[in-house]
């Protein structure tokens, strides 16, 4: 088996949805997302590394971890809250008292490999290597100790271990810095030994403040590992302050809304460093008087309405001395799908010598005025064939936003109104299951496409018209369109052996097909933009990174003011 087989569909599924040969609602998110997996069970691994950057921890925890254990692993990252309602044994505060902790590096490596889904905890091992785990754990281990205490640790051990201990942890009557013990034992039993009554050689020695007590324990991986870069763990320190606030309102009424929860996120890439917490008046209004400004930070308003996360268009940045207002929109929940509509969906078929990769791209809007969905309730549900096996999905993971239910894949976060929301996953299928494919969808569908790579495979049925072929990249797919079947019905397909082509016809194709593209290419730039759409992919686009914030506001600015005119002229 290939390691992650459907995850190379999903890069090219970027390129195709993105090129000129199919349209979007908006483009999927940029980069490369990779897929988290079911349960993986994990050998016992090799010792660390015997350097470590931590560097390279505080990369991956912000980009993984920091959304539900908090930048400073403190459990109040903006999805702690929905995470804790669905999980109530969620362990998300990783700034437990050392004293406290009964779980050794060991443990905490292999939580972090093999998840631990009853608690919402989903599993690494897929997704990161040995050295990125091992490091992402060294990172989230120390941030019990304030930053303080870790900066004098050196310092402390130097004055009052070095002596017996020696320099560097090794010396051969009292060896600290071994490896493999330190990786087993827990911190509890660290601390206790530190105790003067506890070990007949500490006897005489003055007790340690807890404090330090704690940052020579989290200091001793240090030693052992030879951990590099160890200044990452301090958090940035803010240069003044500033004031933001606003008004919630009602989505589908645009009235006031009382008592609504909004947290101001500051945020350094993807990663929250800092939050306040407040609940609007009876006219819907929020104020935070005092904001910390950090250098490089945005500011993400976040308000939560019946357990529903409601963010702000896009992130704030703000200056010292300054004061932003911002407008945020709620919605009330329901478990009505009625508004669901798919706008497009795409299937993507990679035949292979005993199997078949499926790539399945759901683009959808609620077009209702009530958030679906979300919570753990009742949620956008997909269906998968007989069969199906190393499931894989993007931007998510079983048993936390899904979760699987015989053939049912369902997708439990909340839809509020609006368009472009997308949902991906791949999967394998035996070729001796993979002789029909069934077509399904509880939802209305616009558009329903399907692409099968190379020329070993074509597919048959009611309603289906072979389009030809596209080149994208070095590969050459066959293109489908398939008329949608009724919500809740199905259409089924026969994908058989395709017969050899003349050696005169793949090129004629390759010709034809470039061809074609630069016709889609006039048709796409040629016909006139809707600059809502382009507004939207604006908006994500400054999201993702991609567009600087001159840049975004210039060209927002612009294209609000074109739709403002087009909305008049109609």
């Amino acid at each position: 088996m290939i390691p992650n087989p459907p995850r190379a569909l999903l890069l090219l599924a970027g390129i195709l949805l993105t090129g000129c040969s199919l349209t979007l609602a908006a483009p999927p998110p940029a980069g490369d997302v990779p897929f988290r997996t079911q349960l993986v069970p994990t050998p016992t691994p090799a010792l660390p590394p015997a350097s470590l950057s931590l560097k390279t921890g505080q990369v991956i925890f912000r980009e993984r971890c920091a959304a539900c254990h908090g930048a400073l692993g403190r459990g109040d990252g903006p999805q702690a809250a929905a995470l804790r309602a669905r999980f109530p044994d969620a362990r998300l505060d990783l700034t437990q008292d050392f004293a406290a902790r009964t779980a050794s590096l060991w443990d905490w490596f292999r939580v972090v490999s093999e998840g631990r889904p009853e608690r919402g905890m989903p599993p690494w091992a897929n997704a990161l290597s040995e050295a990125e785990r091992w490091a992402v754990v060294f990172y989230a281990w120390s941030l019990a100790v304030p930053p303080e205490a870790r900066a004098s640790a050196p310092q402390r051990y130097r004055e009052a271990c070095a002596a017996c201990h020696g320099a560097d942890g090794r010396a051969e009557m009292a060896p600290l810095a071994d490896p493999e013990r330190l990786l087993q034992a827990a911190p509890a039993a660290w601390i206790e030994a530190l105790r003067p009554e506890r070990v007949p050689a500490h006897a005489g020695l003055p007790a340690l403040p807890p404090e330090i007590r704690h940052a020579l324990i989290a200091y001793l991986p240090d030693l052992a590992f030879a951990v590099a870069d160890r200044e990452v763990r301090d958090p940035p320190r803010p240069t003044g302050s500033a004031a933001v606030s606003g008004q919630v309102l009602h989505g589908a009424t645009e009235a006031p809304a009382a008592g609504v929860t909004v947290t101001l996120y500051a945020l350094i890439g993807s990663s929250p460093i800092f939050s306040q917490t407040t609940r609007t008046a009876a006219d819907g209004s929020f104020r935070f008087p005092e904001v910390p400004v950090y250098l490089e930070a945005d500011y993400l308003p976040v308000a939560e309405w019946q357990e529903i996360a409601y963010p702000a268009a896009h992130p704030l940045t703000l200056t010292a001395g300054q004061a932003l207002t911002v407008t945020l929109m709620v919605f009330d929940r329901t478990a009505d799908p009625g508004g669901i509509h798919i706008d497009q969906a795409h299937w993507i078929l990679q035949p292979l010598a005993d199997r078949l990769l499926v790539t399945e791209i759901w683009i959808y809007s609620n077009r209702g005025s009530a958030a679906y969905g979300g919570t753990g309730g009742p949620g956008m549900i997909f269906f998968l064939p007989p069969g199906a096996s190393n499931l894989q999905i993007a931007e998510g993971e079983l048993g936390v936003r899904y979760r699987q239910e015989g053939e049912r894949l369902i997708d439990t976060a909340a839809v509020p109104p609006g368009m472009g929301y997308q949902t991906a996953f791949g999967y394998e299928l035996p070729l001796a299951r993979a002789r029909t494919l069934t077509l399904r969808s509880l939802y209305p569908v616009a558009q329903w496409n399907l692409l099968i790579a190379g020329d070993a495979m074509e597919a048959t049925g009611p309603g289906i018209r072979d389009l030809g072929v596209r080149t994208l990249g070095s590969t050459v797919y066959r293109l489908y369109e398939v008329r949608p079947p009724a919500p809740g019905q199905a259409v089924t397909l026969a994908l058989r052996p395709r017969s050899a082509a003349p050696g005169w016809l793949v090129p004629v194709l390759l010709i034809l097909s470039a061809g074609l593209a630069a016709g889609i290419v006039w048709i796409r730039w040629g016909r006139p933009v809707d600059p809502i759409e382009e507004l939207a992919r604006l908006d994500e686009a400054y999201a993702a990174g991609e567009v600087d914030e001159a840049t975004y506001r210039r060209r927002r600015a612009a294209l609000k003011a074109r739709a403002m005119r087009r909305i008049g002229a109609e």
